[in-house]
């Protein structure tokens, strides 16, 4: 299936980071391979998550994030030597869990898509998460979903 045509283009994102490739990340036909691509969407994650639950108050609030499921599209091959420029919003907000979409962005092209749900825990099951963490994602939707 392919993704709706809003998630193609890198200003629907209101969070990018650029990630250079590396040398390891190539297989043996010369493109980075899927295991890679992976890693630079756990980079995207990890930022946008870091700033809507700082340290803080996920400490105040004892939260644990644990992923509930990912998937990836993969619409064109990633190359070295080469920056890849992560792209990722918030594409779904619930009451105990969100969802972050990322794309990943390679000489102006789309090279793939990802939606990743997370689930807030405390450790002994799942909770609602803090009204400042949904506040703090308000702002860092994707347009256009």
């Amino acid at each position: 299936m392919k993704p709706a045509a809003y998630r193609l283009e890198i200003e629907n994102y209101p969070l990018t980071v650029t990630v250079p490739s590396r040398f390891r990340d190539l297989d043996t036909l010369g493109h980075i391979n899927n295991v890679a691509i992976g890693s630079f969407y756990e980079e995207g994650r990890a930022r946008l998550n870091r700033a809507c639950f700082p340290l803080e108050m996920r400490k105040q609030h004892q939260m644990r994030m644990l992923i509930a499921d990912v998937h990836i599209q993969y619409l064109r091959e990633a190359h070295y030597p080469g920056d890849i420029i992560v792209a990722a919003g918030i594409g779904h907000i619930g009451r105990s869990s969100y969802r972050i979409d990322l794309a990943l962005f390679q000489n102006d092209h789309c090279v793939g898509v990802c939606e990743t749900v997370l689930v807030n825990t405390d450790g002994d099951g799942v909770v609602p998460m803090p009204g400042e963490g949904v506040a703090a994602m308000e702002t860092v939707r994707v347009r256009g979903g």
